[in-house]
This record gives structure tokens, sequence and C-alpha cells, in this order.
């Protein structure tokens, strides 16, 4: 090879990258499961936090309204996230279909359903940690996504502090 030639010099150098950094903990099929499943929670949350800014009423709605649009916005670009490490893995991250949890249209019921879509995004992100094993990335990525969803949560247990069910 022609050392002089830089595009050999770095064809060379990609071509001894290891395939990536760190070993995951259990099978590639297994990490990508999780990771299908987890975006599918993301979309889910992202079209629950919608579907609720549609549905909530009161003086502080519009407040609320983009707030939500906000938290949404954050879910979507997660999902994403994730998407782009299935590909990453050589994995589609197809997505069929999409649930939002039904409930009465209070403050109340649409943040405790959202809390516990909240905790169950943390747990996938606790479990996507352990799945990780010495791939630091993908467990710094289970870490950040942990930390916005953990920020919601909080947001959520402040938006029902004294209600009492409005």
């Amino acid at each position: 090879m022609d050392r002089s030639d830089p595009l050999l010099r770095i064809a060379a150098r990609v071509a001894n990258v290891p395939a990536r950094e760190g070993q995951f903990a259990a099978p590639d099929g297994q990490v990508v499961a999780h990771l299908q499943k987890f975006i599918n929670a993301k979309y889910a949350i992202d079209a629950a936090y919608r579907s609720f800014a549609d549905r909530v009423k009161g003086p502080w709605r519009d407040a609320l309204v983009d707030h939500w649009h906000e938290h949404a916005k954050e879910e979507r670009d997660q999902a994403y996230d994730l998407a782009m490490k299935v590909v990453g893995l050589g994995a589609d991250p197809v997505q069929t279909v999409v649930q939002v949890p039904s409930c009465e249209p209070t403050v109340v019921s649409f943040c405790k359903v959202l809390m516990e879509m909240e905790l169950k995004a943390i747990e996938n992100g606790r479990r996507l940690i352990v799945l990780a094993g010495d791939n630091t990335a993908m467990k710094v990525l289970g870490e950040n996504l942990i930390l916005t969803d953990t920020q919601h949560l909080d947001d959520l247990r402040r938006m029902i502090v004294g209600s009492t069910g409005g």
C-alpha cells in the first residue's frame, strides 16, 4: 500500500477499528431486542404526552400543553437516538403499534399514567446499562435516558402535589 495517499491511510485506520468499544453482557440479538422495546416505549410516551395535552382543560392549559409538548419532543429525540444505535448494530428499528393508555380526563389521571410510563422507561434504561456490559457508550446512553426520564418524573410529581383529582 502506498502510505503517501491520505485516503489509503484513512482506509487502513478504519479497517483496523474494532467493531465496537467494549463487549456487551448479552448476545447482540438480546441487546437489539431490548433497544427495540425501549424505542417502542419512547414512542408511546411521546404519543401519551401529546394525546393528554390535547385533552387537558383548565386555566393553566396552555402552559401545561407547552410543557408536555417539550417532554414529547425529548422522548422522540431519545427514540431517534435508540433507533440509530439499532441501525449501528446492523438491525432495523421497525416499530408497528404504539398504544396510549386510557384514563380519565383529569390532570392527576394524566400525570399518574405518564408517571407510570416514565418509571417503566427508567427500568428500561437500567436494563440497558446491565446489557451494555463493558460498552461504555451504551452505558452512557442508558444513563442519559434515565436522567431525562427522571426529570420528567419529577416534573409530573410536582404537577400533582396538593391535587385532589383536578
